[in-house]
């Protein structure tokens, strides 16, 4: 089996995380971007809501008890994780994948807890690096555009504008947890009104942002990338994830010793170099 060589970086959601067919997703982006750096660990689920994912957070994360405190190696640590979910719990209630506002927030706020509380049986916020954390609003949508049977008459904006308000809400309640300790920081990106300044408004003007009224396009992609770029680069400045920060895990080709093959293993980073 491949042994980790270096850290990563979990994506949680649904199908606008998962998704990998539309040219600069989240998952491409953030592929490109720290390429030879971190591990991206895309867990996002198609038609999942929060309450069918969080029981998955157990079979997602390493426990303590997992790792044998005797090994010479540490567990693959997580960098930064991405939270997106809203899409699919923000349903009206006659429909399947609806969870209620109040369930959404506490299924939210117990994967934070499960991330960052210091008795969690998971080795995430640890002392051996920080953990940033990205919880991500759900966008709008465009209802015209859903003509397929599974999406249409199923979803609603000004529904959907209070799911994401939520998470708005939940993220400045855990930004103020920041100064209790552990090792951990979190940020919050509104793509709900994100996508709609960007657009200029409602209606027609959404068209570009999606390929099916929920599912989001390039472009739709890259109101959140550059919202992402701006954290990434000042609020988690220093916590080694800014990509301006960040250097190969195995070393760049002009750095060599070219007459020493063994200079490539030499000068890798850590902590995962086998010595």
């Amino acid at each position: 089996m491949a042994r980790p060589i270096q850290d990563a970086i979990l994506l949680m959601g649904d199908s606008i995380t998962s998704r990998q067919d539309v040219p600069l997703s989240l998952n491409a982006r953030l592929s490109e971007c720290y390429r030879r750096t971190f591990d991206i660990l895309n867990r996002g689920l198609g038609a999942y809501n929060t309450r069918f994912y969080l029981p998955l957070l157990d079979q997602f994360l390493l426990r303590t008890s997992d790792f044998p405190s005797s090994s010479p190696y540490r567990p693959q640590q997580i960098r930064l994780v991405t939270i997106w979910f809203g899409a699919n719990d923000a349903v009206l209630p006659e429909f399947l994948q609806h969870i209620p506002l109040e369930e959404y927030t506490f299924n939210l706020n117990k994967i934070l807890e499960k991330l960052t509380s210091m008795g969690s049986p998971y080795t995430v916020a640890s002392q051996d690096g920080p953990l940033n954390i990205v919880l991500i609003t759900p966008p709008p949508l465009y209802p015209d555009m859903m003509g397929d049977e599974d999406f249409a008459g199923q979803r609603d904006l000004e529904n959907t504008r209070r799911y994401a308000e939520a998470v708005l809400d939940l993220g400045k309640k855990w930004k103020a947890k920041e100064s209790q300790g552990g090792n951990w920081r979190i940020a919050t990106v509104d793509m709900f009104d994100g996508i709609l300044g960007e657009a200029g408004g409602k209606g027609e003007k959404l068209r570009p942002y999606f390929t099916d009224g929920l599912h989001l396009s390039t472009l739709g992609y890259t109101v959140l990338w550059k919202k992402l770029w701006g954290i990434l680069e000042t609020e988690f400045k220093g916590r080694g994830i800014s990509p301006s920060e960040v250097e190969f895990t195995v070393p760049d080709w002009a750095i060599l010793d070219h007459s020493d093959p063994n200079s490539a293993v030499d000068k890798m980073k850590g902590p995962y170099k086998r010595v």
